[in-house]
């Protein structure tokens, strides 16, 4: 299976925990990110989530603002989508990250009250 192909049905089997960490952050620290730590030894399911802000996502990703991610992060409808990011190591040893912009997905807004605990 393709890293894009495990990536989308990581997202499709953790819906709702994505959803509610989504909406958890942004109600808490505004627009941001969800953030998956993707190493390439990692079994994707069992890895947490956590929410990176705008302004953190600034800090950890190289030329943030230069990258289309960042005009997600800004453009997304944090009612109803959620922007994911999977972060991991590239083959020239930086960072290599790849979001994603979902709707198709329990609006975030539907999770409030959904206990998240970002090491679930």
């Amino acid at each position: 299976m393709s890293i894009r192909n495990s990536e989308i049905e990581f997202i499709r089997i953790n819906g709702v925990r994505i959803a509610a960490c989504a909406w958890n952050g942004y109600k808490a620290r505004g627009r941001g990110l969800v953030c998956v730590l993707n190493n390439l030894d990692n079994d994707l399911r069992q890895v947490p989530l956590n929410f990176l802000s705008r302004l953190d996502a600034s800090e950890v990703l190289e030329d943030w603002y230069g990258q289309k991610e960042s005009k997600l992060v800004s453009d997304y409808d944090p009612e109803k989508e959620v922007v994911v990011c999977f972060i991991g190591k590239g083959a020239d040893g930086g960072t290599d990250f790849r979001c994603y912009k979902i709707q198709k997905m329990p609006s975030p807004s539907s999770t409030a009250g959904i206990e998240w605990n970002p090491l679930a």
